[in-house]
């Protein structure tokens, strides 16, 4: 998966870059093909808030998840949390239509 990772009134370093592709990393296991997929995130600062925003596009949907907590790490396995329900959602919504499709096409 290919990341796009910004910040707004705050400094994207190293080491949260990092953070993220690893955390993010672990939605890999869920595509086909993970290296054609984009990840954009972007984190904001609201207050003492720390928001983390991910939108994944993939075929025929868009995965989108927003979280926000006064420290960025918890935000961001929170949303890491978020997409893979959603993820999870989606393959068994696919599973479940390719399996009624088999069925009626005998």
């Amino acid at each position: 998966m290919k990341f796009i990772i910004r910040g707004r009134k705050v400094e994207v370093t190293k080491s949260i870059k990092s953070y993220i592709e690893e955390k993010l990393g672990k939605l890999d296991k869920y595509f086909s093909n993970p290296d054609e997929i984009t990840a954009t995130v972007l984190i904001k600062i609201k207050d003492v808030d720390q928001i983390v925003e991910v939108t994944i596009p993939v075929t025929k949907m868009i995965l989108r998840a927003e979280e926000s907590n006064k420290e960025l790490y918890a935000a961001i396995d929170l949303v890491v949390d978020k997409l893979e329900t959603q993820m999870r959602k989606y393959k068994s919504k696919l599973m479940s239509k390719s399996r009624i499709e088999i069925v009626y096409d005998d």
